[in-house]
């Protein structure tokens, strides 16, 4: 039943994983590095190895199939002799499980009634984004009962890819790999390498042998065969009673020719070591902008958006990036960017800086920003758009960017970009002092479509577009800020304020629908009025440039039935005379849930419950019945039927983790970003009693905070000075990775300052829980404490007078369903 198919496993110390069985697993998950980037199939095969340096899969179909000693009768009729150890293929007895972590793929079955396996499947990630293009499909075998068994492993890989089928393969016994090269492209080389000498290898057109039931022949030691074949490496072994027995394959995709790609395949082949520094660097690195809320959903969703971000950071050609469309494209968008820093800011701000340093460079020199770029060869494209939102875009992303990191050097050095930027934007403005977008190109499409819906086929959106007149709106308000911000010329910064301020006037003037007070989709190129209302409607609300009755208005007339589904908003609504929720890339009518999270945030201030729905409505959706949804728990995917909900685009989609992340940090957390001290003012729902926020970069430091609410108001307690509408306390720093909680159903942030310590302990769970804590490595043992606690459920604070600190180093509380502990310790002289 959908919502019992998958079992979420937070960790207090380590990841979180999904737990599910494989016969619920429709498609598996997508992994990248900066190098690589591979899907996997629901069955445990990888289906694609991406060269992110060639821009092309260079491998297709990797599996591996078990073979048990064994003759059927056909092979008494045979040639073959009783001397040819004949194999038969095995497969799994039941249905096994799948263990989606955030740096693996895991699966475990049984053949035979007594062979257990376990298949891991990753890539290795590291800090310097100069990660090896090697895919790693390791197995572990134990045999559970009292006898031997004979086995055969056979690991097969299609060597060509989505390159030319002039493959040639030879058998590299010191690399213990098959090495394939194209004919017509010597450069592009792969390695399927086991970890052990196999037995035997080939290069083979007999892919029927992948999943022949009937026998598992041994492989022929020859690699004559060209072309589109297929790469196998066979290995024997016996494994005796309660003896277990592990073994790797791994496949490397390299674009320098075959002497470089055996060496660096060579060095980085050891799969024991990358597991582990994988391991280890996930655990680490997502700890960064880590979000604890009462809900355990959202709470997922920024842990595992943050997992999916880093999971398409790519180091190309042309620098790092990451591109719209992982393992097929290597087109780099500016929009994507732009949004991509927003979230990213809060979890890696070095990549949203290499990031926007790179598009600073493509500008156009009249100050456009461009479409996209390629990561490989770095052409760029603007589909012949005079004005699209990727030139408002970027200006925003600066903003936020220098807002995060209080740079002033690098604002310096990217503001004449910037402002460069803006007074394009002023140029693209008509007599009503509206941006107009010109473009009229009978394709329609992305040649005739402004704005982030631009690939709906047969469609054009032109003139005066709301959602663009929204973002230049907001870009020219930011820009004004940053010339400010770096002492620039005063003149020059009301240049842009005026500008904004008349493009808001225009928009109501020109914009407005007077009959239902929302916005008009656009007013085309040809003067026509378009009243349709679609999601876009969130963009002046988000961007604020529109007044609180207005914004109020929109959000409201969103969260109506047309409109919402149970996995979010509707890009169109039900009702609308071109609805087709499973058309047009779901653009209009389907289901994007980076539309539920724009909405989320633009909601916030309005109805903070219905900004924790949108919130957690897709997240939720991505874990309940995925092989009917077509959905990878763990993984944020492009967009679904507006009807059945089932998922029809990526199903990692670059585009929506940083925007939740960032809804979750900047709506719910209520951080805002200043260019001195943050201004901290949660927006959560009356039932909400508290949240938290760790390790969040901020102006080069880490920001660690938390409020609980005493008393009907909230009491935030943080590692910097704050600004806050609430009460604020400031302390020295965070050890919350020194309070021991043993309970998976506990969050805990615990903040020291000389002689007190303060510790909260929030339930995360669906009922009230005991939570025993050890406070060992934060208090003094020999110091005398004033206690005093809080307990949410009595709204009341108790104290205790005296307490030796080695009493006080392992307690146990009880937290209600929703609510917290807070725990104040202050020495006593």
């Amino acid at each position: 039943m959908p919502g019992q198919t998958v079992t979420y496993r937070p960790h207090h110390r380590s990841l979180p994983v999904y737990s599910l069985a494989d016969e619920n697993l429709g498609v598996g998950p997508s992994f990248g590095n900066s190098a690589a980037w591979i899907n996997t199939k629901g069955s445990g095969a990888i289906e694609r190895v991406f060269s992110v340096e060639l821009g092309e899969s260079c491998v297709g179909a990797v599996g591996v199939r078990y073979g048990g000693l064994g003759r059927s009768l056909r092979m008494f009729e045979s040639h073959l002799s009783l001397h040819d150890q004949p194999f038969v293929g095995l497969r799994q007895d039941a249905p096994g499980d799948v263990e989606i972590h955030p740096a693996y793929q895991r699966r475990r079955f049984s053949i035979g009634g007594a062979i257990d396996i376990v298949e891991t499947i990753f890539l290795p990630v590291g800090d310097s984004f100069s990660d090896p293009p090697i895919a790693y499909f390791a197995i572990e075998l134990h045999n559970r009962d009292l006898v031997a068994y004979n086995l055969r492993v056979v690991g097969s890989a299609r060597l060509r890819g989505s390159l030319p089928g002039d493959i040639i393969v030879e058998y590299d016994k010191n690399l213990n790999a098959l090495v394939a090269t194209n004919r017509s492209m010597p450069d592009a080389v792969r390695i399927f390498g086991l970890s052990t000498a196999p037995d035997r290898y080939a290069a083979t057109f007999d892919f029927g042998s992948v999943y022949e039931p009937s026998h598992v022949d041994p492989l022929p030691n020859s690699t004559d065969a060209t072309g589109d074949v297929l790469g196998a490496l066979q290995l024997d072994l016996t494994l005796d009673p309660d003896h277990t027995r592990r073994l790797c394959f791994a496949i490397g995709a390299y674009a320098h020719g075959r002497s470089k790609a055996a060496a660096e395949f060579k060095r980085t082949v050891e799969y024991d070591d990358a597991f582990d520094r994988t391991v280890r660097y996930f655990e680490g690195e997502l700890q960064r902008g880590y979000v604890l809320t009462p809900d355990p959903s959202v709470n997922a969703g920024a842990l595992w958006g943050k997992a999916n971000m880093r999971r398409v950071m790519s180091a190309y050609p042309q620098g790092l990036a990451f591109t719209n469309d992982p393992g097929i494209s290597s087109n780099i968008v500016v929009r994507d960017v732009s949004w991509f820093v927003y979230g990213c800011d809060h979890f890696m701000p070095e990549f949203s800086r290499q990031m926007l340093d790179k598009v600073a460079s493509l500008q156009y020199g009249n100050g456009k920003m461009p479409e996209y770029w390629d990561g490989v060869d770095g052409h760029r494209e603007d589909y012949g758009l005079n004005i699209n939102d990727n030139t408002p875009l970027f200006i925003l992303a600066v903003n936020h960017h220098y807002r995060s990191t209080g740079d002033h050097e690098w604002l310096r050095r990217v503001l004449p970009a910037v402002t460069k930027a803006a007074r394009y934007i002023i140029s693209q403005s008509d007599e009503r002092g509206l941006v107009v977008c010109t473009a009229d190109d009978p394709r329609g499409d992305v040649w005739a479509i402004v704005g982030w819906r631009n690939i709906i086929p047969g469609y054009t959106l032109n003139g005066a577009v709301t959602e663009i007149n929204a973002e230049c709106a907001a870009a020219l308000r930011a820009c004004a800020h940053l010339v400010e911000d770096i002492g620039g010329n005063p003149r020059e910064a009301q240049e842009f304020k005026d500008a904004s301020q008349r493009l808001r006037q225009a928009m109501d003037a020109h914009l407005r629908n007077p009959e239902n007070g929302l916005y008009y989709l656009n007013v085309d190129a040809a003067g026509n009025i378009h009243t349709d209302v679609t999601g876009d409607e969130v963009f002046p609300v988000m961007f604020r440039v529109c007044d609180e009755e207005t914004g109020f208005r929109v959000i409201s007339r969103l969260n109506s039935p047309d409109f919402w589904t149970e996995a979010g908003l509707r890009t169109v609504s039900r009702d609308d005379p071109l609805y087709d929720p499973s058309g047009a890339f779901g653009l209009l009518g389907g289901v994007w849930p980076g539309l539920s999270w724009w909405y989320a945030f633009a909601a916030a201030r309005y109805y903070p419950d219905v900004m924790v729905t949108a919130l957690r409505s897709s997240t939720v959706h991505y874990t309940e019945d995925p092989k009917a949804r077509n959905t990878v728990p763990g993984q944020f995917s492009e967009w679904f039927d507006g009807e059945s909900l089932v998922n029809r685009g990526m199903r990692l989609s670059p585009w929506e983790p940083p925007r939740f992340l960032w809804a979750a940090v900047e709506g719910i957390c209520g951080l805002m970003l200043t260019v001195d001290k943050p201004r901290i003012n949660p927006l959560v729902p009356a039932s909400w009693k508290w949240l938290g926020l760790r390790r969040l970069p901020y102006h080069g430091k880490e920001l660690t905070y938390f409020a609980a609410r005493q008393h009907g108001k909230f009491h935030v307690y943080a590692t910097v000075e704050f600004e806050t509408d609430h009460v604020g306390q400031s302390y020295a720093e965070d050890v919350s990775s020194d309070v021991t909680v043993f309970s998976e159903t506990a969050a805990v942030v615990a903040l020291r300052r000389p002689g007190e310590v303060v510790v909260l302990i929030g339930n995360v769970g669906t009922q009230t829980t005991a939570v025993p804590f050890n406070l060992a490595r934060i208090i003094d043992h020999a110091r005398d404490y004033q206690v005093r606690i809080y307990d949410s459920e009595r709204d009341s604070w108790e104290e205790f007078n005296g307490q030796k600190g080695e009493r006080l180093t392992s307690l146990a509380m009880s937290v209600e369903v929703h609510g917290y502990r807070l725990i104040e310790l202050r020495e006593q002289a």
